[in-house]
């Protein structure tokens, strides 16, 4: 049996109370530049194709060349949460009348709210897969997770050396990654993907050092001067002193539906319920990712 701490509820009911839930982030990564793949209901091998040799200047004799054909698995890990509600529990308290909806289906709601929230901050980042464990952050590996992984392996190898980023360098440290990238990528264009922390660093120092406000483009996008270069904060990288450059669509989220499926079951007057949403993260190709030294 589900147990509720109801230690801060005041006890006698008020009618007309206000009934908000617990703020949560909103499930945006597609807006952010994040590729989301809604199929993976099996592991899915993203195959790069790569032509091997050059041209060469002619000559009659032939001189064929081959394909390597390399990839890298996205696999969505099942996740769930279960609730058990039984209105009895809030007889005579706030939650006893709600306005906007029935408390069952607002309680719902908030939990599904809540699931989404804690892959945003715990899973996609920094989660560690550990089908055992009891935490958003055992789903599965996030990408600062990956990323760590594959520097340590020396599969990337794209890592360029920056001091730990501050008030007061922000703005020289960032460029130092973009300017490290391919003359493809400067060309084309990329987002860099840094916390929220990293961004406000950027812009006290890019304030301090140009004597005016670090402002978006009519889009919205906040891009570095005279580059192609979007910087993108990112809430779920928490206060990572990470700096990832890479193009859209590098970064895969992987499940099934783009939605948490529901399983309400009634039993006698209570109300169950399981959440599950598969998860998965990766990157698609570490040749155009570049990341700085700094976690």
């Amino acid at each position: 049996m589900a147990t509720y701490d109801l230690s801060a509820l005041t006890n006698a009911f008020v009618g007309g109370a206000e009934v908000f839930g617990k703020e949560v982030l909103d499930w945006d990564i597609r807006e952010l530049g994040i590729q989301v793949r809604t199929n993976v209901n099996t592991p899915q091998a993203m195959a790069k194709f790569e032509a091997d040799g050059a041209p060469q200047p002619y000559r009659s004799q032939d001189d064929f060349n081959g394909m390597t054909v390399t990839d890298r698995v996205l696999t969505a890990y099942q996740s769930k949460y279960d609730q058990e509600l039984d209105p009895e529990d809030f007889r005579n308290e706030y939650l006893a009348t709600l306005p906007e909806m029935p408390f069952e289906q607002f309680s719902v709601s908030q939990a599904g709210k809540q699931f989404l929230d804690s892959l945003y901050s715990d899973t996609l980042w920094l989660g560690v897969r550990n089908g055992a464990g009891t935490d958003a952050a055992d789903i599965c590996d996030g990408w600062g997770t990956i990323i760590a992984a594959e520097i340590v392996a020396t599969n990337l190898t794209n890592v360029i050396a920056t001091n730990a980023i501050s008030a007061a360098n922000a703005v020289t440290e960032i460029e130092k990654v973009t300017n490290g990238t391919s003359a493809k990528m400067k060309k084309k264009g990329g987002i860099v993907y840094v916390s929220y922390t990293v961004f406000q660093y950027y812009r006290t120092h890019y304030r301090a050092t140009y004597g005016y406000n670090f402002n978006p483009t009519q889009e919205g996008y906040y891009m570095i001067d005279g580059t192609k270069f979007r910087l993108q904060p990112c809430a779920f990288m928490g206060t990572s002193g990470r700096v990832v450059v890479t193009y859209a669509g590098n970064l895969i989220f992987g499940t099934d539906l783009d939605r948490l499926s529901m399983y309400p079951t009634q039993h006698l007057n209570l109300l169950r319920n399981r959440i599950l949403f598969p998860a998965g993260c990766q990157i698609r190709d570490l040749d155009v990712l570049y990341v700085n030294d700094q976690a």
